[in-house]
This record gives C-alpha cells, structure tokens and sequence, in this order.
C-alpha cells in the first residue's frame, strides 16, 4: 500500500446536521482524520489509533449488550 503522505480531501456521502444539513468532508494526512460541515471552516481532527480504538471498543460493548439481552429473553 501507499502510505498517507500528502492531504487528501473528499466530500463523503454522509450528512451532518450543523448550521443546517451539510456534506461531511474528510481529509486524511498521514495518521490524522480532519473532519468538517461543508461550508464551514471549523474542523475536528482524530487520530486513527485512537479512531480503531474506539471503533473496537463499541463493537466489544455492542456485543456485550447482545449476549446479556440474549440470555435475559431465556
């Protein structure tokens, strides 16, 4: 693969609701996400460790929730 050294920016599919209904765009540079409302210049940065961190973790409690609402219906 090629690593992530220059900026790229994308408009995504996915809408946000911030000053009204807004395209997301990402730009990814190296291990940074930068996210922001179309037409809008403030910005939320993410690390993409922590990023998969946190994706793991909501899958963990995810399925924890399933097995103990599975065992509760027994």
């Amino acid at each position: 693969m090629t690593p992530s050294t220059k900026p790229t920016t994308r408009e995504t599919t996915a809408y946000v609701r911030d000053r009204g209904l807004r395209a997301l765009v990402v730009t990814v540079h190296g291990g940074l996400i930068e996210l922001r409302a179309k037409g809008l210049r403030s910005r939320e940065t993410v690390d993409l460790a922590a990023l998969y961190s946190m994706a793991v973790k909501a899958r963990l409690a995810r399925e924890r929730a399933e097995k103990r609402a599975s065992r509760k219906r027994k």
